[in-house]
């Protein structure tokens, strides 16, 4: 038995068993699934959808910089100050991207129209809007470009007047002019490039010394007087679309400020929607109005997809006297259209927008202004939050001091309202 089992032994470690292949199988095709595939590509998911999902995922993410959670109600005292948003996750961050706005934290609308009929024809209808509304580098472009042009153009009618007369043609010998009568059409001219500096000279009005338009040629004078003209014109409207591009309200609203984030938390026991607001000029807006709109996606019962728009109810009718930063607050009772959320869970499942808009009259220039942000769910609304004080009085200065580097500072705080706290 011995001598078997060492032949054995031998017989396995000399000669080891191979192992069987494993046999390659074919993958199939799924046509379900492929339909599936086929059928998102040119059916995508309403918008509806897509937030829900991307909101699910940004739920397993810590909900601010002082770890609030989103999915539970937060009911501590923790008196922690979230200074700055920087040291937040990453990820939490680029889950926050992926939302979809009506308008953008800067203002701007996010709505790209397209296939307009006529889309050319209208701008060029309405030149002055268009050159106004055009990049600063366009706009410098063309302006520098119209004068060379029509410098150029009328260098070049000049060019052929002086040509056709002959006054280009001189002797080689002694050097005269050959052409016709008895003083050239511009004098001082003799090729192509002096009637270019003739041409500068003359819409600039800085010229008539050496190179002029003679009474020889009534097609120069005649060029003169159009080039005199047509250049008034073009400095008067570029300049003054240059200094209205320059001085429009468009420019003057950046310099209104919204908090980066709104919060919800409990103000003389309602439940309160906040956000800061601020005007850090010397010479704040006139008559300001702030207004906040509801943006939500609706599915109709025939099957339409809509997007609906209601006004929300602020404290004091949204007129504010934004001498130092205020917080507008709009106050969730049964009449408003968040009542529904109660908790944050809630507030992480809903789909909706915030439009904030701030209209005014600008001191500086007595136009109205306007300014914008939005504010959605999961992003830029925080639950269990409400902003810190920053405003103060220096009694030996006798003047207010506004703290403007805890703007957007946001404090935890309770979510159970005195009330509740009594019946405990």
């Amino acid at each position: 038995m011995d001598q078997a089992d060492n032949t054995q032994m031998r017989r396995s470690i000399s000669m080891p068993v191979k192992p069987r292949p494993i046999e390659p199988k074919s993958l199939k095709r799924s046509e379900e699934k492929e339909k599936i595939n086929d059928s998102r590509d040119y059916y995508p998911e309403s918008p509806i959808v897509e937030r829900r999902k991307k909101c699910e995922l940004a739920s397993s993410i810590s909900r601010s910089a002082n770890n609030v959670p989103c999915t539970s109600d937060w009911v501590g005292s923790t008196m922690e100050l979230n200074l700055d948003s920087r040291y937040s996750d990453v990820d939490h961050m680029s889950a926050r991207r992926r939302h979809h706005r009506v308008i953008e934290k800067s203002g701007n609308e996010n709505v790209n129209i397209r296939r307009i009929p006529q889309k050319s024809w209208r701008y060029v209808r309405d030149l002055v809007t268009t050159m106004i509304e055009l990049d600063w580098k366009y706009m410098l472009t063309i302006f520098i470009g119209t004068y060379f042009a029509t410098w150029l153009f009328f260098a070049l009618l000049n060019y052929m007047v002086a040509y056709s007369h002959g006054d280009l043609m001189f002797d080689e010998v002694t050097g005269e002019r050959l052409g016709e009568g008895k003083e050239p059409c511009i004098k001082g001219v003799y090729n192509f490039v002096s009637m270019i500096i003739y041409s500068v000279e003359t819409q600039t009005t800085i010229g008539f010394g050496e190179k002029y338009a003679s009474d020889e040629c009534p097609e120069a004078i005649f060029l003169f007087v159009m080039q005199m003209i047509i250049a008034i014109g073009i400095e008067g409207m570029l300049v003054s679309m240059v200094y209205a591009k320059a001085a429009r309200p468009a420019k003057q609203i950046t310099k209104l400020k919204f908090s980066d984030k709104a919060v919800i938390c409990f103000r003389d026991d309602k439940l309160c929607l906040l956000f800061r607001v601020c005007d850090p000029r010397k010479q704040q807006t006139i008559e300001s109005k702030i207004r906040v709109y509801l943006i939500t996606d609706k599915t109709t019962r025939e099957g339409e997809f809509v997007q609906t728009r209601t006004e929300l109810k602020l404290d004091g009718g949204g007129e504010q006297i934004i001498v130092w930063p205020e917080i507008v607050c709009h106050v969730i009772d049964e009449t408003s259209p968040l009542h529904y959320l109660r908790s944050a869970k809630d507030l992480n499942e809903a789909q909706f927008e915030l439009y904030v808009s701030i209209v005014g009259t600008s001191a500086a220039t007595a136009m109205v202004t306007e300014a914008r942000t939005s504010y959605v769910p999961c992003e830029d609304i925080f639950w269990g939050q409400r902003f810190v004080n920053i405003i103060s009085y220096d009694t030996r200065n006798e003047h207010y001091i506004v703290d403007y580097r805890n703007f957007n500072t946001t404090i935890s705080v309770d979510m159970k309202s005195s009330y509740d706290r009594g019946v405990e």
